[in-house]
């Protein structure tokens, strides 16, 4: 029960920073539900896939791929280019905490030269460049496999 608790908050969570990343990056009003709907659909689903034992990275390459399917359906409706809904959907998966991680690992490193502490900053750091690489390709792919309307983009 803990488990579907977890995923509903980080769901309301994602759709919630998807929603201000929107408003910071000026969509359109309309745009706002659809926005929050990918951010949910996000967020929610790399955690449930996280729950059932899937690595962060494969994870979020799922749920960044999901994302960026389903907003081919809000580009339709509106003929609003993908990337309104896509990139505030996906925004919420940056790891931003494993980036504070490896930042202040490598600064800690500087001061004791612990090779520990070394490797666990590098740890960090690729894991942070995995997470990036995964929203990027999961942000591609359907595009890909999707034919769209070239003149929205």
């Amino acid at each position: 029960m803990d488990a579907v608790i977890d995923v509903v908050v980080k769901a309301v969570f994602g759709a919630v920073a998807s929603v201000g990343f929107a408003i910071l990056f000026n969509a359109p009003p309309p745009t706002l539900r659809w926005t929050a709907a990918a951010g949910a659909l996000g967020l929610g689903l790399r955690a449930l896939l996280m729950k059932a034992g899937i690595s962060i990275e494969l994870a979020t390459l799922l749920a960044a791929t999901t994302v960026s399917a389903f907003t081919f359906w809000p580009h339709r409706r509106l003929t609003l280019p993908t990337h309104i809904f896509s990139i505030p959907g996906v925004i919420n998966m940056v790891p931003g905490g494993f980036a504070f991680k490896a930042m202040t690992g490598f600064m800690k490193y500087a001061g004791n030269s612990d090779p520990e502490t070394f490797f666990t900053a590098w740890r960090n750091g690729l894991t942070t460049f995995y997470i990036l690489l995964a929203i990027a390709f999961g942000l591609v792919l359907p595009s890909l496999f999707l034919r769209i309307d070239k003149r929205t983009l």
